[in-house]
């Protein structure tokens, strides 16, 4: 029964720890609409302008920033309370979301506008997964650590087949732009939920630099 899963050495016994569930719930909303987002744009792109190549610059234009600045948001995040790093990193992409769900919605789009605004939100997500990543030690006790790791790992496969399939649902019955707002929705709602997280703020007393830190993160 549900009391024997939520056991501390039952496969959901990270989620009796408050903060840990927050984490796993906020988590858990921005994955989901995270996974959404391609599904969303590949349909509004393709309306938008018919071109594979368009496309492709448009979701090109999400995961470059990602790639480029994940060292910045690691060094970024272990200044601050990780939690709170999340939150402003997806009320950024839930409002570059919810912009492009207006523009598709008003019928003023343009191909120029996608990419910016995925630049933007590629941005953002740079600082949010590794603060993520870094942030679970501080929500679970130590005997619980490999377990909560594992919970997070079957959410987020779960939620890109879920996501992917949600997308589509929603592109077939309410359109692209549907899709977008909704997706915007989720990161609004997960920051929401991680806001609620009572975290110290990390301190930063004998840490090195943030170029010396950010250095040292190329160097290896």
């Amino acid at each position: 029964g549900t009391s024997v899963l939520l056991r501390e050495d039952g496969p959901l016994g990270p989620l009796v720890e408050r903060e840990f569930r927050l984490l796993f719930s906020g988590s858990l909303v921005s994955l989901l609409g995270t996974a959404v987002a391609p599904i969303a744009l590949a349909f509004a792109v393709l309306d938008l302008t018919g071109s594979k190549t368009d496309l492709g610059l448009v979701l090109t234009a999400n995961w470059v920033p990602q790639v480029i600045l994940v060292l910045f948001g690691g060094v970024f995040a272990d200044r601050l309370a990780r939690n709170l790093v999340m939150v402003g990193s997806n009320l950024v992409s839930g409002a570059a979301q919810a912009t492009i769900a207006a523009l598709l919605l008003t019928h003023h789009a343009e191909l120029w506008q996608l990419i910016a605004i995925q630049v933007v939100r590629g941005s953002a997500m740079a600082f949010f997964f590794p603060a993520s990543q870094g942030l679970v030690p501080e929500t679970v006790r130590p005997s619980l650590l490999q377990q909560a790791n594992a919970l997070l790992g079957m959410t987020k496969n779960g939620t890109i087949i879920l996501g992917a399939a949600l997308g589509g649902v929603l592109v077939a019955t309410a359109g692209s732009g549907w899709a977008l707002a909704f997706d915007g929705a989720t990161y609004v709602a997960s920051a929401a939920v991680l806001a609620a997280m009572h975290l110290p703020r990390a301190s930063t007393v004998g840490t090195p630099s943030f170029m010396h830190e950010l250095a040292q993160g190329w160097s290896e």
